[in-house]
């Protein structure tokens, strides 16, 4: 009977010694545990804590890089401007008289000049140098600092005006006045038909200095648009695709896939001026665009990141990925109105084979002040003797 007693003590303390040594284990378990989710919360922030960093870092570089290259002045206006060869001593760098008012150019404005190419797929290369691709779509971005606004002026592809004319070479025979989007064409579709096409487009506005380009295969409208949600537009004239009306004047449209490629790009070039309705539909797109993405950007501030690295086979640029941070971010803040896209003043005609656009010079000069100048009050103060 004494044996049995002794026998259920020890089995009582085995199992006491069994269930503390549990315990001991499980606790030890959870403070590895509760170390190891420590440890991985600490990563993930310190982790979050580079990205952000990082992104910050780029931005900072991306102004620095900017700045250094607002630095040029639009001579050709100063030129337009001046009657005879009388210089006006009243006036200083980057000023002009016109219609007896004194306007001074806002150094500080960043112009960017966007381009949509008649391709698909990712950019490459072109072996023939007469075959780089027409510009469908031409815009200039302008970012006003002071004001704290966007402006967008839309350009006619048709515009006749000075363009450089290449050989299959490359050798260059010299000046002819053409519509503007073939001089993307006289290239390697590359950096090269994008630095004519700036040289052309700089010279159609008197000389404005554009900081930085970006041409897109108009197929990634598609890839931009899906990544940012889609986009609501409302129709500008009815538009029919091969004969069957696809989208009515006033309709209210949310785009999505190939729909978003078609509204932008889609033209019938058997019905007179159809470019200058395209340009209409690309106006409502941008508009609507820049509003989404605005929108997008605010939940997720390394979007424009991600839309760069995104985009890159497709597109042909000199802006860099911390200079497109630096925009985006600086984009954000800024108004954007519908009043602030611009489209140019000017006359359709039919030329020997395609339309032809002839803008009026006087208004685009005046939309150039508008946008690129501000008025400043003349000093009457004489110096005294």
């Amino acid at each position: 009977m004494q044996i049995e007693k002794r026998r259920k003590k020890r089995r009582r303390k085995r199992s006491r010694a069994s269930s503390h040594s549990r315990r001991t284990a499980q606790r030890k378990i959870l403070r590895r545990a509760g170390l190891a989710v420590l440890i991985l919360a600490g990563a993930f922030v310190l982790l979050g804590g580079v990205l952000t960093a990082g992104y910050f870092w780029l931005r900072e570089r991306g102004r620095a890089s900017l700045e250094e290259k607002q630095e040029a002045l639009p001579q050709e206006m100063e030129a337009a401007a001046v009657s005879g060869n009388e210089a006006d001593p009243a006036l200083g760098d980057g000023m002009i008289r016109y219609n007896g008012k004194i306007y001074a150019y806002k150094q500080n404005c960043l112009t960017f000049l966007c381009m949509g190419i008649d391709k698909r797929g990712e950019m490459e290369a072109s072996d023939d140098l007469l075959k780089g691709g027409q510009a469908d779509a031409i815009f200039l971005a302008v970012l006003d600092p002071e004001e704290k606004k966007i402006s967008v002026i839309g350009v006619n592809r048709d515009t006749m005006t000075e363009i450089s004319v290449y050989d299959e070479d490359g050798l260059y025979i010299g000046k002819r006045t053409a519509q503007i989007a073939l001089q993307h064409a006289y290239g390697d579709g590359m950096e090269t038909s994008c630095e004519r096409m700036v040289e052309a487009v700089s010279h159609l506005f008197y000389g404005i200095p554009i900081h930085g380009y970006c041409s897109l295969n108009m197929e990634v409208i598609t890839l931009l648009n899906d990544e940012i949600g889609g986009v609501t537009v409302t129709v500008p004239e009815d538009l029919s695709v091969r004969g069957q009306v696809k989208w009515k004047a006033g309709e209210q449209v949310h785009l999505t896939g190939d729909d978003a490629y078609t509204f932008v790009q889609y033209r019938d070039t058997g019905i007179a001026q159809s470019a200058e309705g395209r340009l209409a539909r690309q106006k409502a797109y941008l508009q609507a665009f820049i509003t989404q993405a605005k929108e997008a950007m605010r939940k997720d501030m390394t979007l424009p990141l991600s839309l760069y690295e995104m985009v890159s086979p497709y597109m042909v640029t000199d802006i860099s990925a911390e200079e497109a941070v630096y925009l985006a971010t600086q984009a954000l803040s800024y108004s954007f109105d519908p009043n602030d896209i611009y489209t140019m003043e000017g006359e359709v005609v039919m030329g020997e084979k395609y339309e032809e656009f002839y803008q009026d010079d006087t208004a685009l000069y005046e939309l150039i002040l508008r946008v690129f100048y501000e008025e400043v009050e003349e000093n009457t103060d004489e110096s005294p003797e």
